[in-house]
């Protein structure tokens, strides 16, 4: 009986998590709009087709990449 209660906890958690992320998402948008059209790392215009993709998208395609985990260390993407 245990297990089920904690595969239920995990469940639930995941839930929660999932809540967040789309909260966070809906007050980005309603707060900043579109996301911005240069990247916030290193400047550069964010095409028009990756903000129309992701609308909340504050860094271009590479700088985006370079935060992704197992990219290895954080660097300018200029």
């Amino acid at each position: 009986m245990e297990k089920y209660a904690d595969l239920l906890d995990l469940a639930q958690a995941h839930t929660e998590r999932e809540t967040e992320i789309r909260i966070h998402v809906i007050r980005g948008r309603a707060q900043g709009g579109q996301g911005t059209r240069c990247c916030t790392d290193c400047g550069a215009p964010i095409p028009d087709a990756r903000r129309a993709r992701v609308p909340h998208a504050r860094r271009c395609a590479p700088c985006e990449a370079l935060r992704e985990p197992g990219r290895g260390p954080l660097r300018s993407c200029a």
